[in-house]
């Protein structure tokens, strides 16, 4: 069996790492140092490790992943999956070179980093920083200065990737306008309202710049003194991506000067150590690199990690490969992987040994895998959910990866799922489809029916108050069982429950939905439960073995979810009409006999 290798510790998915011991044997470098580990490599610890999860605080341990270390890593090593979404500490060409493929946490990390600019940003236009360290230091105000608003101000993004589209559109929300500069210009569906400039004029137009691309040689120092000059008088810079994209002395001496008025930034040319110029400069906020720093982000970003890891083991090919290696690394075949390991596959994934589906499905969906990949992966798991296919690939993938019947997870051969006919634009509109689901279809039916039609947020809210029981799911169709309850008044209804197993698979497909609507575009804050469907799945014989040989035989009966978000529509209040009095011929005379009278 291979091995996995963790290097630095897992906080938030200890759980969901030591569940793959069924299919790969796990290996830990917690802590050391680089020579530690470069010793490790030579003595052959690690020679049959095939994948490494590289956590974000493993370059304390080890150091960059640079030609050095890549020499000395097993022959056997095929994936590294790293934890964050910057991988400038790791040789990419020497990783394409060696035939070994990474991945990285894109999409996980958007709202985190995306907050966290607008948090300086505005801190910056405030000139907070002076306030705040006068009332620590009992001063009430201090050297308080007028700060500015952001309403009216252009903003300029430097790289409108996922983070720089999050923060348009939290930057929309200030009245600000908003331009780009990308390689290439966004399609009409991702860059909305903001509009494409060259880097010249991106440098020379904005009010406040916003630096949102990854670090590599082209990037590196890609604002310092020249482009300084052909800014704006009094420009604020915010930047949480990289610290080197920024000469920093040259930005000191632009604060200097007051050719920039303040700067936001929680990323640094050489962390931990920081340029003097900028701790002693009052102008500019300064975070220690906390922009994915919350519970939520960080368990997003292990479980992503830990899918990709999975996916490269059983599928040969990474779930959020870096774009560098797109077109260069072809995914490996399964069958290549010694036959322990396909055969302990197989059991993990009947045994239920898998990570959950909610954030199996969200970063998968997220990266557009097509429909086939999801169906193999349901081989495995039984609580995913089936991914949206291209238009453009769907006749495509019908003939080579659609079989008119396959064998369900539940051992029964039928034909594959239909759902209904709809005429819902895809281009639109994000969704997201469950087959063979274990759950009960009678009450997945009903609390289906309660969200349809609902706010994305509203919908998501709803089903947690289920599970707290703090709101009721109402039965209609199928309340013959069911007690009465007062949480049911409010939709109208004397018999209602808390289906809490489904409401917790209709959240799945709802984050599975909103990531999809995320990477199409979508207005992710204005979606609507436009169309939701449960039909009922074929039941299945299963059994339950006890101790002492005992063999519990009962039925199961599953069921399919096919849901739709589209944006709501907005409601443009019809302007004033001048109403104009009906009048007689001899009224209309009157008036007219007034006029050449006047």
């Amino acid at each position: 069996m291979p091995s996995a290798l963790l290097i630095g510790e897992i906080t938030h998915a200890r759980k969901e790492w030591e569940e793959l011991s069924s299919i790969l044997t796990l290996t830990e470098f917690p802590s050391g140092t680089r020579e530690d580990f470069i010793r490790n490599c030579k003595n052959g610890q690690y020679d049959d490790v095939l994948v490494i999860y590289r956590s974000n605080t493993s370059t304390k341990f080890t150091g960059p992943f640079d030609a050095e270390l890549l020499a000395v890593l097993p022959r056997s090593l095929k994936y590294i999956c790293h934890n964050g979404a910057g991988y400038d500490n790791i040789d990419v060409k020497g990783c394409t070179d060696k035939g070994i493929a990474v991945s990285s946490t894109p999409v996980a990390v958007n709202h985190a980093t995306a907050d966290v600019g607008i948090f300086l940003m505005i801190g910056a236009l405030r000139q907070a920083y002076v306030p705040l360290s006068a009332l620590r230091a009992g001063q009430w105000q201090g050297q308080t200065t007028l700060g500015r608003d952001p309403q009216g101000k252009v903003l300029g993004i430097l790289g409108m990737g996922g983070i720089g589209r999050e923060m348009a559109n939290r930057a929309k929300a200030f009245g600000m306008k908003i331009q780009y500069h990308n390689r290439s210009r966004l399609s009409p569906e991702l860059e909305g309202d903001a509009t494409y400039v060259s880097f010249d004029e991106l440098l020379a137009s904005s009010d406040v710049l916003s630096l949102n691309l990854a670090l590599n040689a082209s990037t590196r120092h890609i604002i310092g003194e020249k482009e300084f000059q052909k800014m704006k008088d009094g420009i604020v810079i915010v930047n949480t991506a990289r610290g080197a994209l920024i000469d920093e002395k040259a930005l000191v001496a632009a604060l200097d000067s007051g050719k920039v008025l303040s700067a936001g930034l929680d990323v640094y040319e050489n962390e931990p150590v920081v340029e003097q110029g900028l701790v002693n400069n009052p102008k500019v906020m300064l975070l220690p690199h906390i922009g994915t720093m919350t519970y939520e982000t960080q368990k997003d970003m292990e479980l992503l990690v830990l899918n990709n890891l999975r996916s490269a083991v059983e599928k040969g090919k990474m779930i959020t490969l870096v774009p560098e290696q797109k077109n260069s690394i072809s995914p490996q075949k399964a069958e290549t992987w010694p036959a322990a390991l396909s055969a302990a596959s197989g059991t993990a994934g009947r045994c239920g040994h898998s990570l959950p589906a909610a954030a199996l499905v969200r970063f998968e969906l997220a990266k557009g895998l097509t429909l086939a990949n999801a169906k193999s992966e349901k081989a495995h798991h039984n609580e995913t959910c089936d991914l949206e296919v291209p238009a453009a690939d769907r006749k495509k993938s019908d003939k080579t990866s659609h079989p008119t019947s396959r064998t369900t997870p539940l051992g029964n051969h039928i034909k594959m799922v239909r759902y209904a006919a709809q005429d819902i634009p895809a281009a639109k509109s994000a969704r997201a489809r469950g087959s063979y689901l274990r759950v009960s279809f009678k009450n997945t039916r009903e609390t289906a029916q309660a969200i349809n039609g609902m706010k994305l947020q509203r919908a998501l809210t709803f089903l947690d108050n289920v599970t707290n029981k703090l709101e009721a799911v109402p039965f209609r169709r199928f309340a013959g069982s069911t007690g009465r309850c007062a949480q049911g008044k409010q939709f109208g209804v004397s018999k209602a429950r808390w289906p809490e197993k489904s409401a917790k698979f209709l959240i799945d497909l709802l984050k599975n939905a909103e990531a999809n609507a995320d990477t199409k575009g979508l207005d992710t804050g204005n979606l609507v439960v436009k169309h939701i469907q449960v039909n009922q799945a074929p039941k299945g014989r299963r059994r339950t073995y006890r101790a002492h040989g005992r063999i519990n035989p009962y039925m199961t009966n599953p069921c399919h979810i096919e849901l739709i978000l589209t944006e709501g529509d907005e409601v443009v209040q019809k302007g004033p009409v001048a109403k104009e009095a009906h009048l007689s011929s001899r009224q209309r005379g009157l008036q007219v006999r007034r006029a050449i009278q006047a």
